[in-house]
């Protein structure tokens, strides 16, 4: 059995959020957050290593940088798996707001 090696519990959210690299706005969907991290979906590709800003002004982070860990290819576009630069938000702030928004309970998407 594999053993999950993140140090922080992620919550479902389904926010949007607009991205910004390089003088380009990307928009994306937050799928699930962390203190951490986020995973997103969106329409355009990214590589390992491309570093992002973003503000999430539901989860209380102001504009910050973002770095990409992998993305995949999915029928809907790509799953963009981020970690934050900085630890910027408290589990209690994620959890609250993952109970206040009603998305799928698809466990996969926690992933």
């Amino acid at each position: 059995m594999s053993q999950d090696r993140r140090r922080y519990p992620r919550y479902l959210l389904h926010l949007p959020v607009t991205l910004h690299c390089g003088g380009k706005e990307l928009k994306a969907e937050v799928i699930n957050a962390s203190a951490g991290g986020c995973l997103l979906r969106m329409t355009d590709p990214l590589s390992p290593g491309d570093v992002l800003e973003a503000s999430i002004p539901e989860l209380t982070i102001p504009r910050s940088r973002l770095i990409v860990v992998r993305c995949q290819a999915v029928p809907t576009g790509y799953m963009v798996a981020m970690s934050f630069e900085a630890l910027l938000t408290d589990d209690a702030a994620i959890r609250q707001l993952s109970k206040d928004r009603q998305g799928p309970s698809d466990p996969s998407l926690l992933h």
